[in-house]
């Protein structure tokens, strides 16, 4: 379908607007190709995006990450690009000013968010999309499901469960209904390959106060049979991650809901001993593919392109004892594509490798036993001084967040500020998050926290996050470090209040050639000495002789 086609078909329906997500029924997760509506209809890729339509007018809302991408791959003498961090039921009050009647598809969004419209936009009408006029959003897909070994996941699922009953016994509900992907893998220890990166098995379940667990991928009629044997009885959502038809069908069927974050959230988000030894274990071998791969890159970047860097890695990686995928499609940008946030190469994109120029490489795996997330800005030949001055600005951003003590449940926004501070004290900025969690052979974008301007959710011993500044000039290159790294306690006995830290995870060393080394603090260039020494310690004896020489010099102090 394309944007006219669906253009009458709103206006054939009686609908004054129509809202259309990227997403499906499995909110926040990743989707498959056929099921990207939002993409069909107006050639938009990015992972985040929503279309606001009238049988007239069609506005692309994206944040500051896809303004760039939005507008080169939109036709924007049809569709309006709007690069905003409003919500889309604020974008539409400020935008609409006179009622209207607007379509929704009630599985793509969730109670929290139209009960919020209904709530405070009264004078327009909000009405269910229960034709599905855009086409189902499901794509029917031969899936292997398989267990995530308890050698790698470390819980027992009869364990895990037992967690979850617990809870359902203290909130005296008699069961509790799970629409996160990632929460319902991870409860079942199960794992499929739906998605090309993200092994998780994409289904809601339904589990009972007795500990039984009811599966369900696609199927709305089994939803509607189990929820139907709850009538009368309280059952615990997520209003944030649940669908609004979820809610409409509980209340079908007279059941009493209750409004509770799922538990599941920080469980998984901090890692058990066993998973945290994985994850260690994980980016060593990361390490070793990507020093690999550098080391290569040295000798034969001047006949590469985007598309070639791209596969390159991907053979490093795959070598990899556990390999399993790659975590998210390689961003692999030179140039004046690295300025493009989420840019990853394509046939019509694709460019040469320039001279003097940085390559921003931002690429992860799917162990099995861990996940991991690192990018790296490359020099290619000599680079000029305002580059190299904006990667030393970079650097003192990371390491702001890499380096610092806080204490326990500190929420992200405050160490997304550590970040930004740096970066504003030259007039610098970037429209994105500071950090995001990370899962365990799971998602590589893992809640509930991040280091974020708008995430309150407490830090805490055990979790996972990134840590990736970055800066990108419009048309001239993009700056981006990012590492991963765990929280642990800062045993500093004479600090008057126990404090938490971070310890780096990612070993690959960063690209001194980029470095003004006049720019950083004393403490700084410690910092810096200190990671590079761990990652010789940790990576030198798994490399061939030449490729642990060239690591030797990559990681002498500065």
């Amino acid at each position: 379908m394309n944007l006219i086609d669906f253009q009458q078909t709103i206006s054939k329906h009686g609908y004054d607007a129509y809202i259309l997500t990227r997403g499906n029924m499995f909110l926040g997760q990743d989707i498959l190709p056929e099921e990207n509506k939002l993409c069909e209809i107006t050639g938009f890729s990015g992972s985040a995006g929503t279309l606001i339509t009238t049988p007239e007018h069609a506005w692309l809302l994206v944040d500051g990450r896809y303004e760039l991408q939005a507008s080169q791959e939109v036709d924007t003498t049809k569709i309006q690009i709007v690069c905003t961090n409003e919500s889309i039921g604020t974008w539409i009050n400020n935008n609409f000013l006179t009622p209207l009647k607007i379509a929704y598809n009630p599985w793509c969004h969730s109670i929290n968010e139209v009960d919020y419209w209904q709530r405070a936009l009264k004078k327009h009408s909000f009405i269910e999309d229960s034709a599905e006029i855009i086409g189902t959003r499901i794509y029917n897909k031969d899936v292997s499901i398989f267990e995530h070994d308890i050698e790698f996941c470390g819980i027992s699922t009869e364990e895990k469960i037992s967690y979850l009953t617990t809870f359902i016994s203290q909130n005296e509900l008699d069961a509790y209904f799970i629409t996160e992907c990632d929460a319902v893998s991870w409860l079942l220890n199960l794992r499929s390959d739906c998605l090309q990166n993200t092994p998780v098995l994409r289904a809601f379940a339904l589990v009972s106060k007795d500990g039984e667990v009811s599966l369900f991928t696609n199927n709305m009629q089994k939803i509607e049979e189990e929820i139907a044997r709850y009538k009368g009885r309280a059952i615990g959502v997520s209003y944030t991650k649940t669908p609004k038809k979820i809610q409409t069908l509980m209340k079908n069927h007279k059941i009493w809901l209750e409004n509770l974050q799922n538990p599941i959230d920080n469980w998984k988000a901090t890692k058990n001993p066993v998973e945290l030894a994985g994850i260690k274990k994980a980016h060593i071998r990361d390490g070793v593919a990507m020093v690999n791969f550098l080391f290569w890159l040295e000798q034969n970047w001047q006949n590469q392109d985007e598309m070639s860097i791209v596969a390159q890695l991907h053979s490093y990686r795959s070598a990899q004892k556990n390999f399993y995928s790659d975590s998210f499609g390689t961003i692999a940008a030179v140039g004046a594509n690295g300025a493009i946030v989420h840019y990853q190469p394509s046939a019509i994109t694709n460019k040469k490798l320039e001279t003097n120029s940085v390559l921003l490489l931002d690429s992860g795996a799917q162990y099995l036993d861990g996940t991991t997330d690192i990018t790296r800005t490359i020099a290619l030949g000599t680079p000029n001084e305002e580059i190299i001055n904006s990667f030393t600005q970079v650097l003192k951003a990371h390491i702001a967040v890499a380096d610092s003590f806080f204490p326990n449940q500190t929420s992200g926004q405050a160490l997304d500020t550590l970040a930004r501070a740096q970066l504003w004290k030259f007039g610098k900025e970037y429209r994105h998050g500071t950090g995001h969690g990370v899962g365990c052979f799971s998602s590589v974008h893992e809640g509930p926290f991040s280091l974020s301007a708008k995430n309150n959710q407490p830090l805490s011993v055990g979790m996972v996050s990134s840590i990736e500044p970055g800066y990108y000039k419009e048309g001239a290159y993009g700056i981006r470090i990012e590492n991963l790294a765990h929280i642990t306690t800062a045993d500093i006995p004479e600090l008057p209040v126990p404090m938490l830290k971070f310890e780096p995870l990612t070993l690959v060393p960063l690209d001194k050639r980029l470095i003004n080394k006049y720019l950083l603090t004393t403490a700084e260039i410690n910092w810096l000495n200190n990671y590079h020494a761990l990652v010789y310690q940790k990576l030198h004896n798994l490399l061939e002789n030449d490729v642990a020489q060239w690591l030797q010099q990559a990681c002498a102090p500065l």
